[in-house]
């Protein structure tokens, strides 16, 4: 006796519906904002950041007052108030005038000096791992030797050889061997992409060593570059901070946080404590809400963090 045949038949499902993604198909940058927006810390560094920029833009001008202009006769170690927000410091000036002054200067130097070592450690590192052999062993050397240099002694002996204290020597300082991490971290991940298949394949396309750097090997290595960056911002907020603080930085009448709070210590013992709490308060909340964005940013680059 045999079996009778099963007869099939088709699913009521419109094909349509059967083609239809389960999941929308998204990007690799937009992956990474729908990660990057699940992370609380991370959204709130972002805010931060962005409020930050703000009032360094405009907080200068939202008082009737300039950041040099003193009141000697009435308005010295004046306490928080309606007219002067943040109070006033032993020459008279407003120190909220001079607490968003302090956080443009920062903000240029850190913008600044991450920019520059994004150039040349990109460049560097990118060469010195693409062509491998002795040009990455010659070019690492001297990466080495500069990195066993004390890092902050060198700072220290440019600004004082140049004797010119200002924006311009402090970036020189702070470059001067700032691109060294970021030299290292884009060797290393050239050197696992250029052995991958896309990167043969362009080679056998005829691709030249400078397409091949900028158009397949730099944008795949573009996650960890912005991370570094953004470690690298309050990196050299804090040391322009701790060099104005020894007197080597931005110097008077500009402001600086480091200058401001230098200035303050005296106030420790005195009950003029407005002048040391403004600049150091924002100069703590501007290194943190970085770190919370560079750490937001890790987890949201990381392709082991994708689901």
């Amino acid at each position: 006796m045999g079996i009778p045949a099963q007869r099939f038949e088709p699913s009521p499902k419109r094909q349509a519906a059967m083609e239809v993604l389960s999941r929308p198909s998204v990007t690799y940058w937009q992956d990474v904002w729908r990660r990057l927006r699940k992370n609380r810390l991370a959204i709130v560094g972002l805010i931060g950041v962005a409020l930050l920029i703000l009032m360094a833009i405009i907080g200068p001008y939202l008082q009737d007052y300039s950041y040099y202009e003193q009141n000697l006769a009435t308005g010295k170690n004046l306490p928080p108030s309606g007219e002067h927000l943040f109070g006033t410091d032993d020459l008279g000036r407003d120190v909220f005038v001079r607490v968003w002054y302090g956080a443009r200067i920062s903000l240029i130097v850190g913008f600044s000096a991450a920019l520059i070592d994004l150039v040349i450690g990109v460049l560097w590192g990118g060469f010195a791992g693409f062509k491998g052999g002795r040009i990455d062993e010659f070019m690492m050397r001297i990466v080495d030797v500069l990195w066993g240099l004390p890092y902050l002694l060198i700072v220290i002996l440019i600004l004082v050889v140049m004797n010119d204290p200002g924006l311009i020597p402090i970036l020189i300082a702070l470059t001067i061997t700032g691109w060294l991490n970021m030299a290292r971290l884009v060797r290393g991940q050239i050197l696992q992409l250029k052995e991958q298949e896309f990167v043969l394949a362009a080679q056998t396309l005829g691709a030249s060593t400078r397409r091949l750097m900028f158009k397949h090997l730099i944008p795949n290595v573009m996650g960890p570059i912005i991370v570094m960056i953004t470690f690298t911002v309050p990196t050299a907020i804090f040391a322009e901070a701790f060099l104005s603080f020894l007197g080597l930085g931005i110097q008077a009448p500009f402001a600086s946080w480091g200058t401001m709070i230098s200035d303050s210590l005296i106030v420790i013992l005195m009950d003029d404590w407005w002048r040391l709490f403004f600049p150091a308060f924002f100069l703590s909340m501007t290194l943190l809400v970085f770190n919370f964005l560079g750490d937001g940013l890790r987890d949201a680059l990381d392709p082991k963090m994708r689901k």
